[in-house]
């Protein structure tokens, strides 16, 4: 649609009324914008100075035309003379300017008619045979108040040099890109914001974006990720198109790299040039234009990398490396060779610097590489280029020196590589002679074919396996020595070798005897003088007891981070206790015997304590050890006993045998705790044989000497006597003997076992300097082996009753008559409880938090005797001892705590008259009260 039609007319407000015609005149002639007055004759009546500087050169008095320098369509500017002539006073408008279409008529009579102004945009305005123009114009029409007189107001702005400029623009641009569009670099236009607003069909195929992606973003976009040449990042603000915009200069030849996010890395090439206007400093664009440089900085760097990487192998290479110049004769036949490049190991070799060999010819300065016929050697690589290899020997000083030679050619010239095989050829002279020694090996050492079929077997591979040379060799290795659950590993392992050339790691052999033994194997690929693979040679080392070793490591590990954990929940639980069993006793004096079914209950809660505290006591034997008494003992007198309770417990199914050494050693121990011991191996052994079986037990003397010793981590190397528990019952898979020395680990049924039998029993050993070791195989039975250390020839052996003498009879009430006791504990249900128990029974009870209150209370008041904890915060139950011993020497005190303390001895070498475990019973407390008070013999505190 042209810009003259009708709906590019916009209808403006209506024109001036006026008294007369003279003064609209004044006021045209007068207005700053460009204006004519019209009247109803289309004469142009006035105008104003600006409509002349549109129109004409204002000042010529001839008023000739002037030319306005316009510019046709034609490209050439409007002769002169042919320009728009002046237009003077009362000429009609359109003999000045040409009005085909009538649309300017049109305009001027629409406006008389309907008394209202037109408005429009870029209408052009030409005069026949003269210049074009292109105007914005508004026309308003104008009559004398009487009607007489009538026109039209005519206002314009000049819009050609606009209109001609964008023409020519799309001229150019047109041109542009057809040329653009040619050639095969990358161009860009980049506006004053840093936005691309144009590209050709190259940028898009180097950059790898399309121009869709392209046109739009901004130069700092994700898409426009810079790299300098040394590969570092390169900031947005320092793109080379950036800074042609910002510096107002171009860039020229630029390399930088670009990596948008999901692709590799481009490199171009980039030329800059900032595009200004006319009087303009600013430049209101970018030219950027580059080519693709990726190639080219990929070979430049792949040929770094080569130059990098052979001047590394040449540093690092463990073979000297000489290259050496062919010198010519006047014949060109090759006189001699001059050095031009030696590495660092050629240096040592020949123990020169490079400046002292580069430069040297080997005929004259190099006599003993010409001795050894290397020049002529040399000499035949060059001439035929085949490369050659040789062995030279040097004796120097009585020493044997080997290199291998290898040379090739290079040009005009040859590269010798000088490799020292003395100690190979020395490994190969002794070859036969340690061949001999394999024999004596510890390891075993075997080696087969490609098929697997054993062509070598040592002394070592017959000790560790039973199979003699004879019965293995020519048989396949997998068959006979592997065992089938290994064929996955093993054929990872050949697949590794083949690879690799070698492979180490563990595997699980059988014996002859189809005993397992666990091997720490490498394999490594033989290959004959061709380079072909021929055999593999096989080392194991039989690592069964270093396995075995860590298994108890790590058992010992888990036992001893369990015993710490245990032991101070046991400790806590033994506090627990203190307030039932005391509160039992207490609530039974009070009710007596008016109420049986309360005293029933009490009863049962008395019961449940005394367990609770027997199941405390066992975990804190098991977490700390046990202590008891210490005599010489003969272990068959208990392995007696333990005979004799079996057979009257045991059902008839289960046959019990039992042997022991005549000469049978003495051991140092507590023969109850021991019996304890047996008998919960015995128990266990029983509940494994339902459907009845053999229970065996034997003590026999063993010697273990340091290597034996080393095999398991608890012994020490020394005498032992080993008591062995065997049984043909249901035995255990590997994962449940692990873990069967832990506490309340059971595999019995629930409310049949604590899981505490055997953690005691472990605890118990240990406490004895000895160590238990246990192997089980399901369907085939367990086996303990209990280890305790032999006394020494000069111990006194007593005999061995597990009864502990007689029953201790149960202390007869005491009456505390007023005696004024001070009982310290950090737990007030403990000091409740206690004061409770002991007021019952006629104690004054004073009681105390930590020590630092216990303290005071000695120094204020009157104190017959103290019980204190020894685990308490801040100021521990032993400083207290001490402190209370050295200001009041005579006071009795009594030291409690739970037996995971282990500091029993050391709260007695402290000062503490007596010792009591928690938890107590009322019964505990006040006979240790009464013991400590009749050794005081009555002294006052």
């Amino acid at each position: 649609m042209s810009p003259d039609s009708p709906s590019d007319v916009d209808p403006c407000s209506t024109g001036p009324l006026v008294q007369r015609p003279g003064a609209l005149k004044e006021f045209v002639e007068a207005m700053p914008a460009p204006v004519a007055m019209l009247d109803d004759d289309w004469r142009i009546v006035t105008h104003s100075r600006a409509w002349l500087e549109v129109f004409r050169h204002e000042g010529d008095e001839t008023h000739a035309p002037i030319s306005l320098d316009r510019i046709e369509s034609t490209g050439q500017a409007v002769p002169e003379r042919e320009a728009l002539p002046a237009p003077t006073d009362q000429r009609a408008f359109f003999e000045v300017f040409a009005d085909p279409e009538d649309e300017w008529r049109a305009a001027f009579l629409r406006s008389l008619e309907e008394k209202g102004s037109l408005r429009g945009h870029e209408r052009r305005l030409f005069q026949p045979d003269g210049p074009t123009y292109w105007v914005d114009w508004e026309v308003r029409p104008w009559q004398t108040k009487n009607g007489a007189e009538q026109g039209v107001l005519l206002s314009v702005v000049d819009r050609t040099e606009e209109r001609q400029a964008k023409g020519l623009r799309r001229q150019v641009d047109h041109r542009f890109d057809k040329l653009v569009g040619t050639i095969s670099e990358g161009v860009l236009l980049m506006d004053d914001e840093g936005v691309f607003r144009d590209g050709n069909e190259a940028a898009q195929n180097i950059l790898g974006r399309p121009l869709d992606e392209i046109i739009g973003s901004r130069f700092d976009a994700d898409i426009w990720n810079g790299l300098r040449e040394d590969g570092t990042p390169l900031p947005n603000v320092e793109f080379p198109f950036w800074r042609a915009l910002i510096e107002r200069e171009a860039v020229q030849n630029e390399v930088m790299g670009l990596y948008p996010p999901d692709a590799p890395p481009r490199w171009i090439r980039v030329n800059a040039q900032p595009l200004f206007r006319a009087g303009q400093e600013a430049p209101y664009a970018v030219l950027v234009s580059f080519d693709d440089v990726t190639d080219e900085r990929l070979k430049e760097e792949a040929l770094q990398t080569s130059r990098d990487l052979l001047s590394s192998v040449l540093s690092s290479s463990l073979d000297g490396i000489i290259v050496f110049r062919a010198i010519r004769d006047a014949n060109d036949a090759i006189a001699d060779f001059e050095c031009v490049l030696v590495n660092p190991q050629a240096e040592k070799l020949f123990e020169s610097t490079a400046e002292d060999v580069v430069g040297l010819r080997l005929r004259e300065s190099m006599s003993r590489q010409e001795e050894k016929g290397l020049f002529d050697a040399y000499r035949t690589v060059v001439n035929t280029g085949e490369p050659a290899e040789m062995e030279i020997h040097y004796d120097t000083d009585g020493e044997d020196a080997w290199y291998q030679v290898m040379a090739v050619k290079v040009d005009n010239g040859v590269a010798v590589t000088y490799r020292d095989i003395t100690d190979r050829k020395k490994a190969e002279r002794q070859i036969r002679e340690q061949a001999q020694l394999l024999d004596k090996a510890r390891d075993a050492i075997l080696a087969h074919d490609l098929d697997g079929r054993i062509v070598y077997w040592n002394k070592s591979a017959e000790r560790l396996t039973g199979w003699s040379r004879n019965e293995v060799v020519g048989a396949q290795a997998h068959d006979c020595l592997y065992a089938p659950n290994e064929e996955d590993k093993l054929r990872q392992c050949h697949q590794t070798m083949m690879e690799k050339g070698e492979w180490t790691g563990e595997l699980h052999m059988r014996t002859k005897d189809d005993e397992e033994r666990i091997v720490e194997s490498r394999w490594s690929l033989v290959r004959d003088s061709t380079g072909e693979p021929k055999h593999v040679l096989v080392i194991n080392t039989d690592i069964t007891e270093r396995k075995r070793l860590e298994s108890q490591f790590l058992r010992s590990q888990r036992m001893e981070s369990l015993g710490r954990l245990v032991g101070g929940i046991a400790h806590d639980l033994g506090n627990l206790l203190v307030p039932i069993t005391l509160g039992v006793k207490v609530l039974k004096r009070r009710v007596g015997d008016t109420d049986d079914k309360v005293d029933q209950t009490l009863s049962m809660i008395q019961k449940s304590a005394e367990r609770g505290s027997d199941m405390v006591e066992q975990v804190l034997a098991f977490a700390r050890g046990v202590e008891g008494e210490r005599v010489a003992l003969q272990p068959e007198l208990i392995v007696e006993e333990v005979e004799e309770m079996t057979n009257e417990t045991f059902p008839e199914d289960i046959e019990v045998r039992t042997r022991t050494d005549t000469d049978l050693r003495p051991v140092v121990g507590d023969a109850t705790q021991i019996q304890q011991v047996l008998m919960n191996l015995c128990v266990n052994a029983r509940d494994a044989m339902p459907d009845g079986g053999t229970l065996t037990v034997e003590a026999r003397n063993v010697d273990f000497s340091e290597r034996e010793a080393r095999r398991n981590i608890e012994a020490e190397p020394g005498d032992y006597v080993c008591i062995e528990v065997r049984d043909t019952g249901t035995g255990m898979p590997d994962d449940v003997a692990d873990k069967i020395f832990e506490p309340f680990y059971t595999t019995k049924e629930e409310g049949e076992g604590t899981g505490l039998g055997l953690s005691t029993a472990y605890s118990i050993i240990q406490s004895h300097d000895g160590f238990m070791d246990v192997e089980s195989e399901e369907g085939k039975g367990t086996t303990f082996w209990i280890y305790l250390p032999a006394a020494d020839e000069d111990a006194t052996v007593e005999a061995s009753s597990t009864t502990n003498g007689a029953p201790e009879h149960e202390r007869s009430s005491f009456d505390g008559d007023g005696t004024r006791v001070l009982v310290v504990d950090d737990e007030e249900f403990v000091l409740e409880s206690a004061q409770q128990a002991l007021e019952a029974v006629g104690y004054q009870v004073q009681t105390a938090l930590d020590a630092a209150a216990a303290l005071r209370v000695v120094e204020t008041q009157a104190i017959d005797l103290v019980i204190t904890d020894l685990r308490m915060p801040e100021m521990s139950g032993l400083d207290l001892i001490r402190r209370l011993r050295d200001r009041h020497p005579d006071l009795p005190i009594v030291a409690a705590s739970g037996v995971a303390d282990g500091r029993t001895e050391e709260a007695l070498d402290a000062g503490a008259q007596t010792f009591l475990a928690k938890p107590f019973t009322a019964e505990k407390l006040e006979g240790a009260l009464q013991e400590v008070l009749l050794a005081s013999k009555g002294t006052p505190a």
